[in-house]
C-alpha cells in the first residue's frame, strides 16, 4: 500500500507540472531567477538599502573587500524577483541598483570585485510579450558601456529662473561680476576634465554656483573646495581628506572627482535637473520625493528643501548669464589659465624648500598648492603631488634631491615633562595629536612617559634662523597667544630657564614681535 501510494503522489504532481530539480553545478543558487510569480516587494527593497548603507559605511573607511562583499549582496538581494509590487517600488529599485553597480565597478576597477557584467540578465526579445510584461532590473555596465551624455543641458526659463536672473542683474550683480572674473582662470581646465568624461560643458557653472570658484571655500555644512564635497562623499571618490591634506581643495582632483559623481547621478536619474539636484540634497533625499509624489514627471514639482528648490534655477540662471554675458549686462573678463607642472614629493619636506627650488615664492607656491594645509609636505605617506610653475619640474626635483633629507624639514625634539599629554604638546606647539603621534609612530595616545622625547614638525616661521642663533642660544620671535611657559614647552625647556636666559620676573609681560632666548 505504501509503494502505491508513492507512486500516486508522483503522478500527481506530474500532471498538475510540478517538478523538482537542483541548481546546476557551477551556479550560486542566491543568484538564480526566481519564479515569475514572486514580485520584488518593499521588504526586499528594505533590506537591500540596509545592506547598501552599510556597504557605503565600510567604504568611506577603504575596507574595500566588505564593502565590495556587501555591495554583492545588495545585487543579489535587488536580481531576486521579476517585477515589482508597484512602479514606485520599480523606480526606487532601478535607482538602487545603478548606485551599487557604480561602485562595483569601481571595486572591480581595483580588483577587489569582479566586474557585475555577466550577472546581469538577458533581457527577451522587443517582439516578444514576455518584454512587454518583464522590467529588466540591471543592465550591464563596463568601461566600454558608458551611458549617453546630453551634448548640451537645456535651459528651461520659468519664473523661478528669471527671479535669479533678476537677482544676478540687480542686487546679485557684484557676486556675479566676481564669479565671471575667475572664470578664465578655471575654466579651460574644468571643460577639459568634463569633456574627457563625455559630460556638457555647462557643468562648469556648477562649481560657479557652489563656491565662486574658489578652491578654498568653506560653508555651514562643512563642504569644501570648488565642488564644495563634504569630507564622506570625497572618500567615496578617492579625494584624500586628513590633518596634512585636502584634496577638495585640489580644483584638478576635485573636478575629477565630482565629473564622477555627475555621471553616477545621471545614469541614476536620467535627466540633468534631477541630477543636479541629487548633487545639491543627496541622490537619496531626490529619490524619495519622487517615491512620494510618483505623478510628478520631472525636478520641477518635486517637494524638496527650500535650499534644493532654488540650486537649480540658479545654476540655469549662471549658466544663460555665463552663455552670453552682454546679453545681461556683463562683460567677459580675460585672464591667465591656472597651468603648472607636477612634481611627486617623498616625506616630509618644507614648502619653504620647494619654493626655493622652483624659483619662486613661498606664498605662491602655496596658491598653487590649496590642498596642502601644513607647510610641509605629509610625512611618511609615500609621495605627495605638488604644483610647480610650468617649466621647472625638472631643476625643482633635482634641486630638492641635491638637499639631505634632514635639512628639508625643520623639527623641534621635545622632553615629555611629568603630567604632559600629547594634547598639551599639540597645543603648545600648534599641531594635532594626529600629527605628533603619525611622525612618532605612536599608536596609543596614552602611552608616552616623562623624560620620553617626541619629535614635533615645526614651521620655519617659529624660529628666526641661523642669523639669530649662537653657540648657547636660539631665538624665539614671539606671536599672539604665546606665554613664556608654552615657549618653554614647546622648546623642552624649563620655564625658570627661559626667563632666567631673558632676564625677566615671574610676573613680567611678552609681547608679539619681542625676541625670546632659548637656551641651548
Amino acid at each position: 500500500m505504501r509503494r502505491l501510494a508513492i507512486l500516486l503522489t508522483c503522478a500527481l504532481l506530474l500532471a498538475t507540472g510540478c517538478v523538482f530539480t537542483s541548481p546546476e553545478p557551477g551556479t550560486d543558487p542566491s543568484r538564480s531567477a526566481p519564479s515569475s510569480t514572486e514580485p520584488f516587494s518593499a521588504d526586499s527593497l528594505t533590506v537591500a538599502e540596509g545592506l547598501y548603507r552599510e556597504a557605503l559605511s565600510h567604504y568611506v573607511e577603504d575596507e574595500w573587500e566588505e564593502a565590495g562583499a556587501l555591495l554583492q549582496r545588495t545585487a543579489a538581494v535587488l536580481d531576486n524577483g521579476t517585477r515589482a509590487e508597484s512602479d514606485e517600488v520599480e523606480s526606487w529599485r532601478s535607482s538602487l541598483a545603478a548606485r551599487a553597480d557604480h561602485f562595483l565597478l569601481i571595486l572591480s576597477r581595483r580588483g577587489y570585485v569582479q566586474a557585475p557584467v555577466e550577472d546581469v540578465p538577458t533581457p527577451p526579445s522587443p517582439t516578444s510579450d514576455a518584454h512587454r510584461d518583464t522590467m529588466v532590473v540591471r543592465r550591464a555596465i563596463s568601461a566600454s558601456q558608458e551611458p549617453a551624455k546630453v551634448a548640451e543641458i537645456p535651459v528651461e526659463i520659468n519664473s523661478r529662473v528669471q527671479k535669479w536672473l533678476d537677482y544676478f542683474q540687480g542686487r546679485g550683480r557684484p557676486v556675479m561680476a566676481r564669479w565671471l572674473s575667475r572664470e578664465p582662470k578655471y575654466r579651460p581646465m574644468v571643460e577639459r576634465i568634463l569633456a574627457e568624461k563625455d559630460l556638457p560643458s555647462d557643468l562648469f557653472y556648477l562649481a560657479m554656483i557652489e563656491s565662486g570658484l574658489n578652491p578654498k571655500a568653506y560653508s555651514r555644512a562643512h563642504a569644501v573646495g570648488m565642488w564644495q564635497f563634504i569630507s564622506s562623499r570625497a572618500r567615496i571618490h578617492d579625494l584624500r581628506v586628513d590633518w596634512w591634506v585636502d584634496e577638495r581643495r585640489d580644483p584638478e582632483k576635485a573636478t575629477y572627482a565630482a565629473a564622477e559623481y555627475l555621471s553616477m547621478l545621471y545614469e541614476m536619474f536620467g535627466s540633468w535637473e534631477l541630477a543636479l539636484a541629487g548633487y545639491n540634497s543627496g541622490e537619496g533625499r531626490v529619490s524619495r520625493a519622487q517615491r512620494k509624489n510618483p505623478s510628478c514627471p520631472d525636478y520641477w514639482c518635486l517637494d524638496l528643501p527650500r535650499e534644493t528648490e532654488n540650486f537649480v534655477p540658479k545654476f540655469m540662471a549662471a549658466v544663460l548669464i555665463g552663455r552670453d554675458p552682454a546679453a545681461y549686462g556683463f562683460e567677459r573678463c580675460d585672464g591667465e589659465e591656472l597651468v603648472y607642472d607636477s612634481i611627486e614629493v617623498s616625506d616630509a619636506t618644507d614648502l619653504g624648500v620647494i619654493a626655493e627650488a622652483a624659483g619662486v615664492s613661498t606664498e605662491t607656491l602655496r596658491a598653487m598648492n590649496p590642498a596642502i594645509r601644513r607647510w610641509c609636505t605629509p610625512p611618511s605617506a609615500g609621495s605627495t603631488t605638488v604644483r610647480v610653475p610650468v617649466g621647472t619640474a625638472g631643476s625643482c626635483v633635482a634641486a630638492i634631491e641635491a638637499i639631505p633629507p634632514e635639512e628639508r624639514v625643520t623639527w623641534t625634539r621635545h622632553k615629555v615633562m611629568r603630567g604632559e599629554t600629547l594634547s598639551g604638546i599639540a597645543r603648545a606647539y600648534g599641531t594635532s595629536v594626529r600629527a605628533i603621534m603619525g611622525v612618532n609612530d605612536i599608536t596609543n595616545v596614552h602611552r608616552i612617559y616623562p623624560d620620553d622625547y617626541v619629535i614635533i614638525p615645526i614651521g620655519p616661521e617659529d624660529a628666526i634662523g641661523d642669523a639669530g642663533t649662537t653657540d648657547n642660544y636660539t631665538y624665539y620671535r614671539v606671536r599672539r597667544g604665546d606665554t613664556v611657559s608654552s615657549i618653554a614647552r614647546r622648546h623642552g625647556r624649563s620655564t625658570r630657564s627661559v626667563l632666567r636666559a631673558n632676564g625677566l620676573g615671574w610676573h613680567s609681560r611678552i609681547y608679539p614681535g619681542d625676541t625670546i632666548k632659548i637656551p641651548m
